[in-house]
C-alpha cells in the first residue's frame, strides 16, 4: 500500500473532506501545489480552483473552491475555504437547484444579502460548469 497524508477540507459550515490521500493538488496563489506524504511545513493562500485527490495513481475525487488557505506538513493537509463544493453529476440537481435559489435572491432589497447571493451564485455555476 502506498503512503499517504491526511486530508481535510474544511468550510465554515461543514467538513467536507476527511480521508487519506496519496497526493493531493491544490491551486496555490503561486501556482498549483502537488501535496505528497513527508511534505515539507508550507502554508499558502489558494485561488479559486480545483483541488485533485489522488490514491491508487488516479484522481478519485475533484472539489473546487472558492480560494482559501492551505498548511502542508509531513502527515497532514489542512485547507480551510470560504465555500467547497464536490464535483460529483450525482450533486448536480442539487447545485443547480441552489442555484437558482441564490440567483432568486439577488434581487433582494437589501444590499448585502443580494451582494452575497450573487457572489454565491457565481461560485455554483463555476462548479456546475466544471461537472459539465
Amino acid at each position: 500500500m502506498a503512503e499517504t497524508t491526511n486530508l481535510e477540507i474544511v468550510t465554515p459550515s461543514k467538513v467536507i473532506v476527511s480521508e487519506p490521500a496519496e497526493m493531493v493538488v491544490i491551486p496555490g496563489s503561486d501556482g498549483y501545489i502537488g501535496a505528497l506524504p513527508r511534505h515539507s511545513h508550507l502554508m499558502s493562500t489558494l485561488d479559486r480552483g480545483v483541488i485533485d485527490i489522488y490514491n491508487d495513481n488516479k484522481i478519485i475525487t475533484r472539489v473546487m473552491i472558492d480560494g482559501g488557505i492551505a498548511e502542508i506538513n509531513e502527515n497532514s493537509v489542512v485547507i480551510l475555504a470560504e465555500r467547497a463544493e464536490k464535483l460529483d453529476k450525482s450533486n448536480k440537481q442539487m447545485l443547480e437547484e441552489r442555484l437558482i435559489q441564490f440567483k432568486s435572491e439577488e434581487s433582494n432589497s437589501d444590499k448585502t444579502i443580494a451582494e452575497l447571493a450573487s457572489k454565491n451564485a457565481l461560485f455554483i455555476q463555476a462548479v456546475i460548469d466544471q461537472i459539465n
